[in-house]
């Protein structure tokens, strides 16, 4: 099974490794760590530790895990090819399905299941776990390479659908910054807004209505990413006051989220949410190769949520 390396940087420098263990990597109890470095399974800088040892900054902490001793998460095994050539595999993958290994995820990842058929496959770019959509995976580092370039000098154009609370009445382009939000206690949460700040990186989205929902108060929204920055729409639309449906982090109370990680998916949780996964699907995908003067275009179809709806969600997209 392969092992997984963390470089250890602030705030967790100076911290124990059972510590830094514990906070980073929850899916464990406290108990299952101190069994996993007394079974020699946790390394610094290649060297066998205590679970008291301090950790300090650039410090890489590597865990190998024991083969079967993860009960994985059940899974949305429902993926599909929508095109292959000689290069790349245009995969729509479903929501509650990781792109590769990582947490409690280690066998049921779209990675390790495309793996199985194609045994050389490497993601071009990634989407969240619970997101839906058009992935691209490349047969070969070289080709991995040159469209990665693409999606870097902003050459690939994406649509997403959401779902989101409200009434989205106009059509709007957001352009501001976007980067860790240091009031939130979750780690990994962003935050957009219209001026710049500490370690913030510009980011720029066009969200177009595509219709309303009046008896859920809901609407259907075409969004264009300009920028690509890490949780770039979720961020945007809950700025704009227009959370997505059943998003835990970047929904109608942050404390979702944190209920969900202490307690899973409750009653209460389900009926607040709405839906177990946010909403938010990648719906087609553009560029233009130029070493054949060809647009490639993959759409994908509609996902059941929003057909549930919005049934005729074809006549609206432009």
């Amino acid at each position: 099974m392969t092992s997984y390396q963390s470089v250890i940087r602030p705030p967790y420098a100076g911290k124990t490794v059972i510590d830094f263990l514990k906070e980073k990597f929850p899916y464990h109890s406290a108990a299952e760590w101190e069994f996993l470095v007394k079974e020699g399974r946790i390394r610094v800088n290649g060297n066998l530790v205590s679970s008291e040892k301090q950790l300090f900054d650039g410090n890489v902490l590597e865990y190998e895990p024991i083969p079967g001793r993860i009960k994985e998460p059940e899974v949305n095994v429902s993926y599909s090819v929508l095109k292959e050539t000689d290069e790349f595999l245009f995969v729509e993958k479903p929501g509650n399905l990781p792109m590769h290994p990582a947490g409690r995820y280690r066998t049921q990842t779209l990675l390790s299941f495309l793996e199985k058929e194609y045994p050389k496959i490497i993601p071009v770019h990634r989407l969240d776990r619970e997101t839906s959509g058009i992935v691209i995976f490349a047969k070969t580092e070289e080709s991995r390479k040159w469209l990665q370039k693409k999606f870097e000098t902003r050459q690939v154009f994406k649509e997403y659908f959401a779902l989101v609370h409200g009434k989205f009445s106009k059509e709007i382009q957001l352009d501001g910054f976007i980067g860790k939000d240091i009031h939130s206690e979750i780690r990994k949460k962003m935050v957009f807004s219209p001026n710049q700040f500490s370690e913030a990186k510009s980011c720029q989205t066009q969200f177009l209505p595509l219709s309303y929902h009046e008896l859920e108060n809901i609407s259907l929204v075409l969004v264009r990413p300009i920028t690509g920055r890490i949780h770039q729409i979720r961020a945007s639309l809950l700025f704009l006051g227009f959370p997505i449906l059943g998003d835990k982090m970047y929904g109608k109370r942050e404390t979702i989220f944190l209920d969900f990680v202490n307690y899973g998916m409750t009653d209460s949780l389900q009926k607040e949410l709405g839906f177990e996964r946010q909403l938010l699907h990648a719906y087609s995908i553009r560029y233009l190769d130029e070493r054949t003067n060809q647009t490639v275009m993959v759409k994908t179809k509609g996902f059941p949520e929003m057909e549930l709806y919005f049934p005729n969600w074809k006549n609206y997209v432009p």
